[in-house]
Formats: C-alpha cells, sequence, structure tokens
C-alpha cells in the first residue's frame, strides 16, 4: 500500500524553528535555567518531532545526526548549568530519545551517565505527580544503556505504579517487558500488534488524519500530531536501542519508518 504523507512541509519546518537547531545558550535561557529550571523538554521534544520527520521524509542521515548530536551537546551544557529539577525529567527523557535516535555511541552512553532517574538528583526525590513516572521512564532507558538491566527492571517496576501525565503517551508494559528480558523475537511480534493498534486508534479520532484510505493507497496528514501524545516515541525508543544492538526490529512505513534504522549507528561490539 502507497503511504502519501500530507502536511510534512510545515509540521518539518515548524519542529526545526522550536527545536533552534544550532542556536546557542543565550543570557535569557541561562537566567531561565538558574532561576525556572528546564523548559518542560520543549527544545529536545522539537528535536524529537523533527526526528520522525526526517524518518518519513528519507533526510540525509548526516545532516540528521550533525543537528541531533548538537541538540544533545546543547542539551547536557543545559544540565551543567541548571541546578534545578523543575522540568528536567522531561527535558532528561526526550533529550535521551534525541541521542537514541540519532547520536553515536560514545554521545548517547554519555548523555545515558547523566539523565535522572527514579532516585532524583542532587537533593531532590520526584513527586508522584508526573515526575516520577518521567523520571523513572528515564531510568529505565538509563541503566539499559549502561548495561544494567537488573537496575532498568526496577526503574520499570517503579513506572507501573506511577502517575502519568495525560498528554505523555509512553510505551505500554507488553512491549517492556520483553524489551527488559531481550526477548526479541516476543518483542518483535507485540511491535506489530503495536502498529495495528495505533493504526485503529487515529481512525478513532475525531477529525481523523487519514484523509484516504483504499486497498492501495493511505493518506494521512501529520499536522496534528504532538509527538508527546501522538506519536509512539517511547516504542521507536526501545525498538532503536535493541536495533542498535543488532536486532532485527519490525518497522512501519508511518510509526516506524524503516529510514530511522540507517540514522542511528550499530553498536560494532554487540553486533557481532
Amino acid at each position: 500500500m502507497k503511504l502519501t504523507v500530507q502536511d510534512l512541509q510545515k509540521k518539518t519546518q515548524r519542529a526545526e524553528t522550536l527545536a533552534q537547531f544550532s542556536e546557542p545558550i543565550t543570557p535569557d535561557m541561562r537566567k531561565y535555567l538558574l532561576e525556572d529550571g528546564f523548559f518542560g523538554g520543549g527544545m529536545a521534544v522539537s528535536c524529537v518531532d523533527w526526528i520522525w520527520c526526517q524518518w518519513l521524509a528519507g533526510g540525509p542521515i548526516d545532516d540528521v545526526r550533525r543537528r541531533v548530536e548538537g541538540v544533545v551537546d546543547r542539551g547536557m551544557e543545559m544540565q551543567d548549568i541548571s541546578p534545578l529539577f523543575l522540568g528536567r525529567p522531561s527535558h532528561d527523557l526526550f533529550l535521551l530519545h534525541c541521542a537514541i535516535f540519532a547520536s553515536s555511541e560514545s554521545q548517547l552512553k554519555k548523555l545515558a551517565g547523566r539523565v535522572v532517574d527514579a532516585s532524583g538528583y542532587k537533593q531532590y526525590t520526584p513527586i508522584n505527580n508526573g515526575e516520577l513516572y518521567e523520571s523513572a521512564w528515564c531510568g529505565m532507558l538509563k541503566h539499559w544503556i549502561l548495561g544494567d538491566h537488573d537496575k532498568a527492571a526496577q526503574q520499570a517496576q517503579i513506572v507501573w505504579g506511577a502517575y502519568r501525565f495525560p498528554n505523555l503517551r509512553a510505551s505500554t508494559k507488553p512491549l517492556v517487558t520483553p524489551w527488559l528480558k531481550q526477548d526479541w523475537k516476543s518483542f518483535v511480534t507485540q511491535q506489530k500488534k503495536d502498529f495495528v493498534k495505533l493504526w485503529e486508534s487515529i481512525r478513532k479520532v475525531r477529525g481523523c488524519p487519514i484523509k484516504k484510505e483504499s486497498s492501495e493507497e493511505i493518506i494521512v496528514s501529520v499536522d496534528e500530531f504532538h509527538p508527546r501524545q501522538s506519536w509512539c516515541w517511547a516504542h521507536c525508543g526501545m525498538a532503536m536501542l535493541a536495533h542498535r544492538e543488532g536486532v532485527q526490529v519490525a518497522t512501519d512505513d508511518f510509526w516506524f519508518p524503516p529510514h530511522a534504522l540507517k540514522c542511528a549507528p550499530i553498536n560494532e561490539t554487540t553486533s557481532g
């Protein structure tokens, strides 16, 4: 079936503007970081959105990696500047996904060593008002990337008991469980089930983004897709980490385009 994506250029330009690629940390940004904390992950969320657009468009791999690594470097600089926790779980969670999707292995591991987990940051412990959920999800990925799968599983257990912001759509336990166990056959099977459910879910949305659907063609508008709640960023994050380890994961032309796999380097030490 042929997939046509409408409004992709518009969405790409909007995400690019909000991600502020190549923009240094300004005095105003520094002041905000010092006095008010992080920006709710705004620039990192927009970078994740832009990456999805590049996957859909088949964007130049070198350009994707270069821009994303610049965002990750700036995000780590922001971590160095701000002593505050406000907004940091969201910032770290989406910055980590930027790195998962396109950074070098060395940059990814450097960032993973710096992001928060459910234990918090310095003297601050996350509150169960959405902070804990984001911190634990970030921690699950952090420890998996750093090779401590037991700690990753412990963080996942915290996720399931934590309050989730309604506008944050992560992934589900049936997908996380085989991923944590590195049961790749079951993981890929669940991926395919997830893609079916994702298609079913948008068919039920008021103002359905599917503009035309037949046995030969499907036309989807991405204009109203917000990465935090409308796209399967968390699913793609786990799949991309598996891919980096040499696992043959499932893709979907819309939700997780095959071009995505070209944008993240495979870890040569584990891929055999």
